[in-house]
């Protein structure tokens, strides 16, 4: 009787130990069978040496000074270039920007006149122009001439006759007729002038007003 205890005992005891999860602290000993965690940093070494699909390319700068003058030349060049074909084949003048991005060719003839810091309201003047962009410039004016003693109606009236005056000025003398268009009528802030308007007990108010740059470009 005692025999067949010890041996339940025995068999009891191994099983629990076959459900305990062992502790690897101290003595660093892993089962048979066991991972082995690999790091992200191994990983990627391990991807980049095998089964890449690429050879690994180690790339090199040249120096800022080389790069800044092999630029400027490459940038003169161009220039240069542009300045040849402007001269034989009477091309206008075309600005190069950064990158190397050339201004399109404009071929129609051009002309602008832009009044500055406007006691208007950038907003409002907008609306105007808005209102007359597509229509021809004769019809546009005639509409702005019925709007009375508009401020904003008198200021773009005054600034489109301004502009047919200059193209009037530039190209009036030629054989081919004026046929005025809008190509683009903006109205940007120009800044606000602060006045203060007192208040009663000792306060004070700011009043704002604003201003604004016209622009009218036609082409004719």
């Amino acid at each position: 009787m005692p025999l067949r205890i010890a041996i339940l005992l025995l068999f009891s005891l191994a099983s629990v130990g076959a459900f305990v999860a062992p502790s690897y602290g101290a003595s660093r000993q892993m089962s048979l069978g066991a991972l082995v965690r690999t790091s992200r940093a191994k990983k990627m070494e391990i991807v980049q040496e095998i089964n890449s699909p690429f050879p690994r390319k180690n790339y090199k700068a040249d120096d800022p000074c080389d790069r800044m003058i092999k630029n400027s030349i490459e940038q003169w060049r161009k220039v240069m270039l542009d300045a040849a074909y402007r001269k034989e084949f009477g091309w206008p003048y075309r600005k190069r920007h950064r990158g190397g991005k050339l201004d399109q060719i404009r071929l129609e003839r051009r002309v602008q006149a832009i009044a500055r810091y406007q006691p208007l309201s950038p907003i409002k003047a907008n609306k105007v122009f808005r209102q007359i962009r597509k229509l021809p410039v004769m019809v546009a004016m005639g509409d702005l001439a019925q709007r009375g003693a508009n401020r904003y109606a008198i200021a773009i009236y005054k600034l489109i006759k301004s502009a047919l005056t200059n193209a009037q000025n530039m190209y009036g003398n030629d054989d081919v007729p004026l046929v005025p268009r809008f190509l683009e009528l903006t109205a940007t802030s120009g800044g606000v002038i602060k006045r203060p308007l007192f208040r009663a007990k000792g306060r004070c108010d700011i009043v704002r007003k604003p201003k604004a740059h016209l622009k009218v470009v036609l082409s004719v």
